[in-house]
């Protein structure tokens, strides 16, 4: 038998395989190895535990939409969480950090950013965490208005791709007011219905609306785990820099960074915008960072997640979970030292 988060690990990369997966939607096979290969699972552990097994990957997306729902053969972990969106039927934010996504997004950047002189990365960058839609005239206004930002474009282009059905409203693309893709209220496209962000409040506005048949979306790893956080990274970066602390940036593409405290040692921290504990855990340790900065508003900053977040670390590891008020008031706890 297969222990619960591993499972859940599987389930997760086949509802984000099937996620991208170019049919007319989850009743149209072939569908994705690793979709069928989490359907496999999800049979076996059914028939172990004497349960009726999910008839196929459409029954299976049905369940993804509720984890905690008396059909698994045992709650696959992480009760009140979906890896499949109930109305939309889109995978989650939850789904992709635990399908790894992450490390997809980090191994694009470090591609983009290599071998590049640090200005010229640097652009590339910024480009990309602030074009999350472009239109077929982008390129020219650029030209026009910005021919350094035009030129970036022609060596980036290649992390864009055609605007997804999912996100298409009467022929339409938008981004929500937060900079994620937004589904628009069908009847004035003003208002944003739904977006990828997944936390933004009723009644966010469209920011942005262009033909979908001749738009381009940024790939969506990096839409979750570059372009969401980067406002976060941005107000604590500047923050510390605000109060003295020296910050110095250890590596572009992952957004890790080093700042002093007053009489330690320096400490190597990173930015996420996250919302599942465990997954944070295990990208924290492989960026081998001393503290993960989440939002003040995050839900991982209840006590529950950060002892879900301790839990999840490797034994040993001191690893610090958090808020960006915390981290800017210099109130980290040293678990080195404990």
């Amino acid at each position: 038998m297969m222990d619960a988060t591993t499972l859940l690990h599987h389930l997760a990369c086949g509802m984000h395989a099937l996620s991208g997966h170019d049919s007319a939607g989850p009743s149209v096979p072939p569908y994705p190895d690793d979709t069928q290969h989490a359907l496999d699972l999800v049979v076996r552990e059914c028939l172990d535990h004497e349960r009726t097994p999910p008839a196929g990957v459409p029954e299976l997306v049905e369940w993804c939409t509720d984890l905690a729902s008396e059909r698994w053969p045992y709650p696959p972990a992480h009760t009140g969480m979906a890896l499949v969106d109930p109305v939309h039927r889109t995978r989650t934010r939850a789904c992709a950090e635990l399908a790894g996504v992450a490390a997809i997004a980090d191994a694009l950047m470090v591609e983009a950013l290599s071998d590049l002189p640090a200005a010229e990365a640097a652009e590339r960058f910024r480009f990309l965490r602030s074009h999350v839609l472009v239109g077929p005239d982008t390129q020219r206004e650029l030209l026009m208005k910005n021919p350094k930002a035009a030129s970036v474009f022609k060596f980036v282009k290649a992390l864009y791709q055609p605007v997804p059905a999912a996100w298409v409203v009467r022929g339409r693309v938008g981004l929500c007011e937060c900079g994620l893709p937004a589904r628009p209220d069908r009847l004035t496209g003003e208002l944003v219905t739904w977006c990828e962000r997944e936390t933004c409040p009723p009644g966010a506005w469209v920011e942005q609306r262009l033909p979908a048949g001749r738009a381009l979306l940024l790939h969506s790893a990096l839409r979750l785990f570059v372009a969401l956080p980067s406002t976060l990274d941005d107000r604590v970066r500047d923050g510390l820099v605000a109060t003295g602390l020296p910050v110095r940036t250890l590596d572009l593409a992952t957004r890790r960074h080093e700042v002093r405290f007053p009489g330690r040692a320096p400490v190597s921290f990173r930015c996420y915008d996250r919302i599942v504990a465990s997954a944070l855990a295990i990208e924290a340790t492989a960026d081998r960072v001393d503290i993960a900065v989440i939002p003040d508003s995050s839900t991982l900053a209840t006590p529950v997640a950060r002892r879900a977040f301790a839990d999840a670390l490797p034994p040993g590891l001191p690893v610090t979970l958090a808020t960006e008020s915390e981290l800017l008031a210099g109130a980290i706890n040293d678990r080195k030292d404990t």
